[in-house]
């Protein structure tokens, strides 16, 4: 029944900012707490962290364009987005969410090199790839 209630938590969330910004156009559950979400445009795509019932934490800003899970953690790839350039596709940051630390801050940005480096140190098996991509933010 918990699982069920942060859903409709995130849905009723979604269902006020329909409202005022139009209807989410990608709304992901990653898995439990973490949700891939783009309001108006992919260019939005951000993950977001359910804190509690009706409290959202903003976890990777956006642009994200590469998700992958395993239960344990959870990667991701994103570019930044500037409103006056737009998506600067010629940067990539790496993050790593430990899943089971529940963590309401938001995960840094982390180059290829530590991003690897921090993969090895936290055990996160290479199995686990990015197999949620959307291909024109990449």
């Amino acid at each position: 029944m918990n699982k069920l209630n942060k859903i409709l938590g995130v849905y009723f969330l979604l269902i006020l900012q329909s409202c005022y910004f139009g209807i989410g156009i990608v709304e992901k559950e990653i898995t439990d707490d973490y949700y891939l979400l783009a309001n108006n445009s992919l260019d939005e795509m951000s993950i977001w962290f359910q804190a509690e019932k009706y409290s959202n934490r903003l976890i990777v800003p956006e642009t994200v364009f590469a998700v992958g899970e395993n239960g344990d953690f959870i990667i991701a790839k994103s570019h930044p987005k500037n409103l006056e350039g737009g998506i600067n596709k010629g940067v990539t940051y790496y993050h790593i969410i430990v899943v089971d630390k529940k963590s309401t801050e938001q995960s840094p940005n982390l180059t290829l090199e530590q991003f690897e480096r921090k993969r090895k140190q936290l055990n996160i098996p290479n199995s686990l790839d990015f197999d949620i991509v959307y291909e024109e933010l990449k």
